[in-house]
Parts: structure tokens; C-alpha cells; sequence
């Protein structure tokens, strides 16, 4: 019979009837994989961090518009363009902190 090496020794392990929570015995833990790192220039994190908060900030205020627009389209005829205005003006002012013209260039 040939030697096997063994990696780990794992144990599920419930108190009800369907589930479980994987204990390791022996070994390492499959779930732990060292994170990798970045790769990105130093210079462009403070660019990056914009971006990505804007794109936030924006996806929060369609999403607001888009939840007002079915709500006004429910509860009246044509209910989407009579309330545009007061709907667009509140999603925007989800966006919330931005300067002239939707664009802020300094946090």
C-alpha cells in the first residue's frame, strides 16, 4: 500500500439535522489564502478613492430616482412626469456634498 501524505483533517460538526460548522483537526484551514496585493501606483489611490465614491454616490441616487419613479407611476396617470421634477431633485440630493455642476474635485 502506498504513503499517502495528509493535508488536514476536517469535521463538520451540527446541532441540527441539516448543516454544519467545519472544524480542522489537523492542518491548515482551506479558507485561509493569503490576500494579494494591489497592484496599483501609489499616486493614483487619492483618483481612485474619488472615483469610486462618486460611482457610489451616483448609484445611490438612480437608485432613489428609479424607487420614486415606480412610486409615482403606482399612485397616479402618468405619474412618472408630473412628478419628474420633485423626483429628480430629491435623488440628486442623495448624491449630497457635491459643488458646482454635480462635480466636486476636492474632498
Amino acid at each position: 500500500m502506498a504513503k499517502e501524505d495528509v493535508k488536514s483533517v476536517t469535521v463538520l460538526q451540527s446541532d441540527d439535522d441539516f448543516g454544519g460548522s467545519p472544524a480542522t483537526l489537523y492542518g491548515k484551514s482551506a479558507k485561509r489564502k493569503k490576500k494579494k496585493k494591489k497592484k496599483q501606483a501609489r499616486a493614483l489611490k487619492p483618483y481612485e478613492k474619488m472615483v469610486f465614491s462618486m460611482a457610489k454616490k451616483y448609484d445611490k441616487a438612480t437608485k432613489e430616482y428609479r424607487d420614486r419613479h415606480e412610486r409615482s407611476n403606482r399612485k397616479k396617470k402618468n405619474g412618472w412626469i408630473k412628478d419628474f421634477p420633485k423626483n429628480y431633485s430629491k435623488a440628486l440630493s442623495k448624491m449630497g456634498g457635491f459643488g458646482y455642476m454635480g462635480i466636486k474635485l476636492f474632498e
